[in-house]
């Protein structure tokens, strides 16, 4: 399973879902891992690079901070955006990057390890770019929110059950006790798993969710509904989510596990 985005999407991606939910969990997920100034790190699956350039932030001038992804058009973007940071961008593979060993104090990846075709091959990545006593965190998602659900359950009775079950197998993620069994096995050690919630605000879902769909891998699927049909997908999400709305936004609980290890 990858997370590949075509066209527009990154656009879209970077403009709508990084404000609204992706910018905020990517602070979260730097507070666990508190980049102190001067130090080395990887963002691994960067996307759009936010986590990125708030880890640049972090560590300075005197700091190093590379982005890596396997989507170019995600790291064009990227790039575009941290445009006069010195942030190296590399278009890779998470379990094999051809880096240096012992290259990096902190690495981090935001909604990442999900996707990544070979989980023990891109921790045992991790753990080889680490420096001796270096960190790792990544955050993956606490399952669907009400949000989400209401969203693949339209999907499937107004696109497909394929497409729909393609959108949510981004939220099918490991259990607490299974993500700290798969990085101690890893060689992490003092491997701990944090629960973030936020209460996510976004627009009413006429207005969010074409733009969340549009964003997503399945936006071609999606674009392809008929006027009426992607009205009536849309309604269906609104009624779903009826009791979330407050003063014309919708407010739902959302929720990570963030995953640490040391080497």
């Amino acid at each position: 399973m990858t997370f590949q985005l075509e066209g527009s999407a990154p656009e879209i991606y970077e403009r709508v879902m990084v404000p609204l939910w992706f910018g905020r969990w990517a602070n979260a997920l730097i507070d666990v891992v508190s980049p102190q100034p001067s130090e080395r790190v990887l963002d691994v699956a960067c996307g759009t690079g936010i986590t990125t350039r708030i880890a640049k932030q972090k560590v300075g001038a005197g700091g190093k901070v590379d982005g890596l992804d396997v989507n170019a058009s995600m790291l064009l973007k990227a790039k575009e955006l941290a445009d006069g940071l010195e942030i190296g961008w590399l278009e890779s593979d998470a379990a094999d990057t051809s880096l240096p060993a012992d290259s990096y104090d902190a690495i981090i990846s935001q909604h990442g390890y999900h996707y990544f075709p070979d989980k023990p091959a891109a921790l045992g990545e991790f753990l080889r770019l680490l420096a001796p006593k270096g960190r790792m965190a990544f955050s993956i998602w606490d399952g669907h929110s009400p949000y989400t659900n209401a969203v693949c359950a339209a999907v499937e009775r107004h696109i497909s059950p394929e497409i729909a079950r393609k959108q949510r197998s981004q939220r099918e993620t490991p259990m607490a006790d299974e993500l700290a069994a798969q990085v101690e096995k890893a060689g992490f050690s003092a491997v701990e798993i944090y629960r973030q919630e936020l209460m996510i605000d976004v627009p009413r879902a006429q207005e969010f969710v074409p733009l969340h769909l549009g964003s997503m891998p399945i936006a071609g699927a999606f674009h392809a509904l008929t006027v009426g049909e992607k009205e009536k997908l849309v309604a269906d999400v609104e009624e779903a989510l009826g009791s979330y709305v407050r003063d014309s936004r919708m407010v739902y609980p959302d929720a990570v596990h963030v995953a640490v290890g040391y080497k």
